[in-house]
């Protein structure tokens, strides 16, 4: 069922992502016979930048999701973790949706032509939740450190401080709770998988996630 649910989420996202790809070209195409068609100016290394976030926010959903998919197994069955990687997945793709209206209301393309989903993230066979949460850890700050080289490339090109402002007040303030909330989460199941680990991810499954 669960493996159902993980598929049909992800078909979802490629088919919407498809369209915005599609729409894309369109407008490539559209601007290129009226060149002088611009209402709204986005430095093309801050553009690029933006561009490349989009698809690391949609990235990370799929590893998300893919760990969502893995604790839902009969064999795992650990839904505290089930259902906090199906949360981040989600908010994942709402970030990246985001940042694609915003493309949008400046008059820029969604997606330019190098987006492509990554589907080589193997959940390993042997996975805890610790390791999970390591693992989605290092994923966040991966994502914060891709925010902040968004914002210096608007920055040092044009200095397009309303993208900048957005990404800071939208995004980073996000970013720094998120990883704090998952730091604690992982320094709280260390100490419960002391004494007796299966019995403390257990539990802290029931009562932490």
């Amino acid at each position: 069922m669960m493996k159902s649910v993980f598929f049909g989420v992800v078909a979802i996202t490629v088919a919407i992502l498809s369209i915005y790809q599609e729409t894309a070209q369109a407008q490539e195409q559209t601007v290129g016979a009226t060149d002088n068609y611009q209402w709204d100016s986005v430095d093309d290394q801050c553009l690029a930048a933006l561009h490349r976030q989009i698809n690391k926010e949609f990235d990370a959903s799929i590893i998300y999701l893919k760990y969502a998919a893995y604790f839902a197994q009969e064999k795992i069955n650990l839904p505290g973790f089930e259902k906090f990687f199906f949360h981040a997945a989600a908010e994942e793709r709402e970030h990246g949706i985001k940042l694609i209206e915003y493309a949008l209301m400046r008059g820029k393309a969604p997606v330019d032509k190098h987006f492509k989903l990554n589907y080589d993230h193997e959940v390993p066979t042997v996975t805890t939740g610790e390791s999970a949460l390591e693992t989605a850890l290092q994923k966040e700050v991966e994502v914060t450190k891709s925010i902040r080289g968004v914002i210096k490339a608007c920055e040092d090109g044009s200095n397009d401080f309303h993208l900048a402002d957005y990404l800071t007040g939208e995004y980073l303030d996000e970013q720094h709770k998120g990883q704090r909330e998952l730091a604690e989460k992982i320094a709280t199941l260390k100490k419960m998988k002391k004494s007796a680990p299966k019995l403390g991810e257990f539990l802290f499954d029931k009562n932490h996630m």
